[in-house]
């Protein structure tokens, strides 16, 4: 076993990703579990630390004034993207609140449009289905994360709303023939009030096992939500909405998830557009 002694002021793009079995010290910086594929306690190869001698040293040597604490609640890949472009300027706390995992789906060829709700939704149809499916058929896709997924496996869009709504959508496609929604196992109930709409479920959000490592404990002065589950599923995994009476500032993607924190009793803001970045650059404005 080798520990590796990391510096807390360490960027997380500067931490290497690390494909062995790991465990790490009570006060380790949680953000670097985020690259740490395996984290295992019974069984490991390296030992994280923030002591100052180990095997192996990630330093920083320069000297950060006290950043504003921010808790950053979204999946993986976004929580390591994200964390790494802001983690200079924020004193970032990410929580691994979301995960998501494929399900199985019969499509029906006989369809008009195909409407997609996410780039998950994207990514999880054509793990199943020929990208020759859509070839007769217009493409509408919400978000623009959405939009360029399709834009990259060659797909030219029909139809992206302006704003990052399903409500928006719905109100276009309802007198636009036989539609097909590709979507996830829980998706806005707007779409059943259409009779040409088949929902298409492809993946489901669930909480990773991977949360257990990531409980947000202290005070925050702000949190940043990048979907309901974001919010919901940090509770369910840790039992209660202590963490969110630890916040100072409450920060929403959008509309939807600005309304689902407010339904559980707590305020909440969101920017302008429904972006991570934007949330970001939210919180940046206000320091």
């Amino acid at each position: 076993m080798k520990r590796i002694s990391v510096s807390k002021s360490l960027p997380l793009k500067f931490f290497p990703t690390i494909e062995d079995n790991v465990w790490f010290e009570n006060d380790f910086e949680r953000k670097y579990l985020l690259k740490c594929s395996n984290i295992d306690e019974n069984s490991y190869n390296f030992f994280l630390t923030h002591s100052l001698e180990g095997d192996i040293e990630f330093l920083n040597r320069d000297v950060k004034n006290e950043k504003p604490k921010v808790l950053f609640s979204a999946n993986k890949s976004d929580l390591i993207k994200y964390t790494e472009i802001y983690d200079n300027s924020l004193d970032i706390f990410p929580t691994e609140s979301m995960e998501f995992k494929g399900v199985d789906f019969i499509i029906d060829n006989k369809a008009d449009w195909v409407v997609f709700t996410s780039k998950r939704a994207v990514e999880f149809f054509f793990k199943k289905i020929s990208v020759r499916f859509l070839c007769d058929k217009k493409v509408a896709a919400v978000g623009d994360k959405t939009a360029y997924a399709l834009i990259e496996k060659g797909f030219k869009l029909d139809y992206v709303p302006e704003e990052f709504y399903g409500s928006s959508l719905v109100e276009f496609l309802k007198d636009k023939g036989k539609l097909l929604v590709i979507t996830a196992v829980k998706y806005n109930k707007l779409y059943d009030e259409l009779d040409n709409v088949a929902v298409v479920p492809v993946y489901e959000n669930v909480i990773p096992e991977r949360a257990k490592y990531f409980e947000p404990k202290g005070e925050f002065d702000f949190g940043l939500f990048s979907s309901p589950s974001a919010f919901w599923h940090i509770k369910e995994a840790f039992g209660s909405y202590q963490f969110v009476k630890n916040i100072k500032n409450i920060v929403a993607i959008g509309r939807t998830t600005k309304s689902y924190i407010e339904s559980c009793g707590f305020e909440a803001v969101m920017p302008n557009k429904a972006t991570i970045d934007d949330m970001f650059k939210y919180v940046l404005d206000l320091i």
